[in-house]
């Protein structure tokens, strides 16, 4: 009996036990970490972000809200006062590193996304015409908060108009156009295009009549940096349009004062035997055999462009390049966008274009002697009207017909079409006569 009451007692000890331990954890747990931050943690976060901002370090000039932005009443800006709504112009009375203090005794953030200065932010010289898309006002100065003064209107399609300048403010970009001629003012960059609408028109047209592996087709506004074309960076065998960067580089030496149109060039063994040289058997008229007779440079480059004479440009090449020396090809390849191998003469109509437009920017008789030649009666001039003035340069072998043009309609443009599905005279000429309907 006495056994059993002391294994009661053990046992009760030991119920106690269990329960205690079970109660210990409770005691000791500590709290789940809370996301909640106390405002001594947060407070620094805040003034860490303020130091930040972007801030004024004097009185901006024409000062001006940016967006709507809120008042204070103390410096600390704690106590809110009223709303300021974007675009009001202000007069700031002193500043600190943190706030404005406002004529009306009010303070602002010293903050440059809410603040500005009102006034062009930065300008860039332009001239080229400017094609308007729609109704829009003509301003005295590009548009801020203090300047906003309509004098004119130019209306949709309105001609005659370019740009000289284009200026960005805090609420857009606006052109300097001249118009009604001579009239000046800006304009809304919005309101207008600097890419001719027609040039879209045309890409549209080739898109879906020329859009063929075996075309080379690009256009390209004179002055300007908008293009339209097929596969225009295709690189097709040039033929005698390699002559183009001949021409350019003897009317640069020229204009250098490296040369003169009344040298005379010697022609001999020599001229027909260096690499690039073109196959006398070709066009032109000069012996395909040295005469050892000379001729002057004038005579060889209107024989060059008009007749596409192989011997002339030979000899320009071998005189005037250098026999294609390596400051010729670095200087071809810089104005092509890639390199021209004078040997393999592989040209896309791209690079042909581009070349043609330096050549017409060196002017002189390189240039003039495309005007006048003995192929305007076929491919890109034969279905213009004759009162359309065109210089341009053919080139044509074997299934490659070719010919590189600038047309001169009141907005002239550069045309270049090379085909080496072996497409004749007639099919280049209807492709210049449907572009020159859109761009005339």
């Amino acid at each position: 009996m006495q056994e059993m009451v002391k294994n009661k007692k053990i046992y009760f000890v030991l119920q106690w036990l269990v329960f205690v331990a079970m109660l210990l954890p409770a005691f000791f747990t500590f709290p789940e970490k809370s996301d909640i931050v106390s405002s001594q943690t947060y407070t620094p976060k805040l003034l860490s972000d303020n130091a930040k901002l972007p801030r004024w370090s004097e009185i901006p000039k024409r000062a001006v809200t940016l967006k709507e932005t809120q008042s204070y009443t103390d410096t600390d800006l704690q106590i809110k006062a009223k709303k300021i709504s974007a675009k009001t112009q202000l007069t700031i009375e002193s500043l600190s590193v943190q706030t404005f203090k406002l004529s009306d005794g009010t303070f602002i953030s010293n903050n440059k996304n809410e603040i500005g200065s009102d006034v062009v932010l930065k300008s860039e010289e332009i001239n080229q015409p400017l094609y308007v898309l729609k109704d829009v006002n003509v301003l005295y100065m590009p548009l801020t908060t203090f300047d906003n003064q309509i004098y004119s209107k130019l209306t949709k399609g309105a001609g005659g108009v370019y740009v000289t300048k284009s200026a960005t403010t805090h609420w857009g970009t606006y052109y300097q156009v001249t118009f009604d001629g001579g009239k000046t003012g800006w304009i809304d960059s919005q309101s207008a295009t600097l890419r001719n609408p027609k040039l879209d028109q045309v890409q549209t047209l080739l898109n879906q009549k020329y859009q063929q592996t075996g075309y080379s087709i690009y256009v390209k506004q004179l002055d300007s940096d908008f293009t339209a074309g097929v596969n225009q960076t295709k690189k097709m065998y040039s033929a005698s349009l390699s002559k183009l960067p001949i021409l350019y580089w003897t009317q640069k030496q020229i204009n250098a004062g490296n040369a003169s149109l009344g040298d005379s060039l010697a022609y001999n063994d020599l001229v027909n035997g260096c690499q690039g040289a073109f196959r006398t058997e070709g066009t032109g008229f000069l012996p395909k055999i040295a005469d050892n007779q000379s001729y002057t440079l004038l005579d060889l480059i209107n024989r060059t462009a008009k007749d596409s004479d192989n011997v002339a440009s030979n000899m320009l090449a071998y005189y005037e390049t250098n026999q294609f020396s390596e400051n010729y090809q670095s200087e071809i390849a810089k104005i092509a966008g890639q390199p021209w191998n004078p040997i393999e003469r592989e040209a896309s109509s791209e690079m042909v274009g581009r070349v043609l437009e330096a050549l017409y920017h060196e002017g002189g008789a390189g240039y003039n002697a495309l005007i006048g030649t003995d192929y305007d009666t076929e491919r890109i001039p034969a279905k213009l009207p004759k009162s359309v003035q065109v210089a341009h340069k053919i080139g044509t072998a074997d299934e490659f017909n070719h010919d590189a043009a600038l047309i001169f309609t009141p907005e002239p443009y550069i045309l270049v079409i090379e085909t080496d599905n072996g497409a004749d005279n007639d099919a280049l000429a209807d492709i210049s006569k449907a572009i020159y309907e859109v761009m005339k």
